[in-house]
């Protein structure tokens, strides 16, 4: 059972962006992608040739130059498309091939739902989009159906209370009966109060800010619990539902019908099947014949929590009938001999071997025979979190959680949690001991563009009281930590108490042997600008983490800096190898943060006890 937490942490990151979280050519592939080659010619919808001077022109439109020139927070105010490139226009390839032509624009990458969080980028030169980060996309979408946030708009949005609507395509009105909106499974709306038969709140709609109010038949508190009678619910308020590529048409594909239908779980999920495909435990299909795939799903996978990955498609296990498994996906077609396709065309529930007994499909082509992985996620309930959570802080300071109490070894306590609901700012300032992990940490994860600040929220209580309240206090707790014996052997002041000094001995004692095998990376570590200095955080009136001497910044020549940007763009010259030998001895790396800081490591033990996230 999920308390959906990590997904609205995910969701609500983009309104936190200070810069893109991307580079533009990562952002701006589909420009360079969709294109007319000598081996690629584009249509449109009334299967005209696309000019290549149309190309030329939704390109300058783009306006690229001004990628993060516009950096604020906005919301959806309607059910919208996700483009890859600002159009309208379909861009369809060979329209007379089957599984091409529509729904197959590939101009559409995605849909979402009114309320939708969104970082702006950037409008395009005719005004008319809008290019926006969201939890999962980088793409184009109307401006007219956006609202730009004030900071008071994203707080109150952070703050709300939301619901899960289990009724696809279902009106939604006002308290007089005007329609405001259709309301969609995966929509996650803001809601202010509720009676025995209906949700009250407000939302931005293309017309202003509106109240409205919606049946407790078709709507439920966020997230939904995993419950048969839920899963029944949407999955009958999904089946036979057109397929959709990309959402075309409002409707969805396999990846988005996944996000929709487990994101009202709260369950959050990548945009595209190979990604989903990683999420979880993952076992590998491949090599294996159909019968011994099948041998393997009956006593491994979990209904409703398994997820069945084969080359551009995914699908949801959905248990066994009559010994057969089943899956529930979103699906065009199944392949012919003639290369057709043998037609399903939407959401449906069907087995491995559907199309087995049909003579145009070759046995290769079978569901059952394309499965190459299957991997299934767990999900942890809000208790189950938050026992966690308390169990990595016990684990990681030595204290003992009771209640909603620390208590330290000499009986003084503090509280766990405040129960309050905090922005940005109230977290870097006002954290409490559980919003430590207000936001994932991406531990020992490949080095990506940063998502959030994860690690930046102290609680200053219990630093003091582990590492020394004032500047005499710590200092009395430090000891000489010797650092590359072998190249330099320099001293650095570090706090003994906690394990501190050790770990970043051990830190020392690792790169000094990795540096003898690779003495490229010397030029990162061979000259550290400092560890212990009591001082504040740059800007700020807070505490920095060197005031404890629980933190080292390495080289600063080859670091980068978020105040030392003059783009506010993320850079980063630090290997991977170097960051891993800090995590694995409980370190945290600045170079995860948006308001990066490469050159730092933060001794946070507790993100490696944690396994919730």
């Amino acid at each position: 059972q999920s308390n959906g937490e990590a997904l609205l942490q995910k969701r609500f990151n983009a309104l936190d962006l200070k810069a893109p979280a991307t580079t533009a050519k990562d952002a701006f592939w589909a420009l360079d992608y969709y294109k007319n080659t000598s081996k690629r010619q584009y249509y449109f919808s009334n299967m005209r040739k696309i000019p290549n001077e149309w190309f030329e022109k939704v390109r300058k439109n783009a306006s690229v130059e001004s990628f993060g020139k516009v950096s604020l927070p906005a919301i959806t105010t309607a059910n919208t498309s996700l483009r890859n490139i600002p159009t309208d226009e379909a861009v369809l390839y060979n329209p007379v091939r089957a599984g091409e032509g529509l729904p197959f624009d590939y101009a559409q990458l995605s849909f979402v739902s009114i309320g939708y969080p969104l970082y702006v980028s950037h409008f395009s030169a005719d005004g008319a989009w809008a290019f926006v980060g969201s939890d999962a996309a980088w793409a184009w979408v109307k401006s007219t159906e956006i609202k730009i946030l004030s900071a008071d708009g994203v707080r109150e949005l952070k703050n709300s209370k939301f619901l899960s609507v289990i009724k696809d395509e279902e009106p939604i009105y006002d308290k007089n009966g005007n329609f405001l909106f259709y309301g969609r499974i995966g929509a996650i709306l803001p809601f202010q109060s509720e009676d025995q038969f209906k949700f009250y709140g407000k939302i931005q709609t293309q017309n202003g800010l509106k109240n409205y109010e919606i049946s407790k038949q078709s709507a439920s508190r966020f997230p939904l619990k995993f419950s048969d009678e839920n899963v029944r619910t949407l999955a009958s308020s999904l089946l036979g539902q057109s397929y959709g590529w990309g959402g075309f048409g409002g409707k969805r594909d396999c990846s988005l019908f996944l996000q929709d239908f487990l994101g009202s779980f709260g369950v959050w999920l990548p945009r595209n099947s190979k990604a989903q495909g990683q999420i979880g435990k993952v076992v590998s299909l491949a090599n294996l014949s159909a019968e011994e795939k099948l041998r393997v799903i009956k006593t491994q996978a979990v209904p409703y929590r398994t997820l069945f990955h084969m080359n551009g498609h995914i699908m949801l296990y959905a248990g066994l009938r009559g010994g057969e498994p089943l899956a529930v996906h979103d699906v065009w077609g199944i392949r012919t001999k003639d290369n057709g396709r043998a037609m399903i065309g939407g959401i449906a529930i069907t087995t491995l071997k559907i199309g087995s007994d049909v003579s145009d499909i070759d046995p290769k082509r079978l569901l059952v025979s394309r499965i190459n992985s299957m991997n299934t996620f767990e999900v942890a309930s809000g208790e189950e979190a938050q026992r966690a959570k308390k169990s990595a802080i016990e684990k990681a300071y030595g204290v003992k959680i009771v209640g909603n109490e620390v208590i330290f070894a000499d009986g003084a306590k503090i509280k766990f949690d405040d129960g309050e609901t905090k922005d940005t700012a109230h977290l870097l300032n006002l954290a409490d001991v559980e919003d430590t992990f207000a936001q994932p940490y991406p531990l020992f994860k490949p080095l990506a563009l940063p998502s959030n600040d994860a690690g930046r929220y102290r609680n200053y209580e219990l630093l003091d009281k582990i590492y020394g309240a004032n500047e005499a206090e710590v200092k009395v707790n430090l000891t000489e930590v010797v650092w590359l014996k072998n190249h330099g052997s320099k001293t650095f002041k570090f706090n003994s108490k906690n394990g501190a000094a050790a770990a970043l001995q051990a830190v020392s004692n690792e790169l000094d042997a990795l540096a003898l095998q690779k003495p490229e990376l010397l030029k990162f570590l061979d000259n550290p600008s400092g560890t212990f200095n009591w001082r504040v955080v740059e800007g700020t009136k807070r505490k920095s983490a060197h005031s404890y001497g629980i933190a080292i910044d390495i080289n600063t020549d080859k670091s980068d800096y978020w105040r030392w940007s003059k783009d506010g763009r993320y850079r980063n010259q630090i290997p991977e190898e170097i960051v891993r030998i800090f995590e694995k001895h409980g370190f945290i790396w600045g170079g995860r943060w948006v308001s990066f800081d490469t050159m730092h490591f933060e001794y946070r033990p507790e993100f490696g006890h944690l396994r919730y996230f």
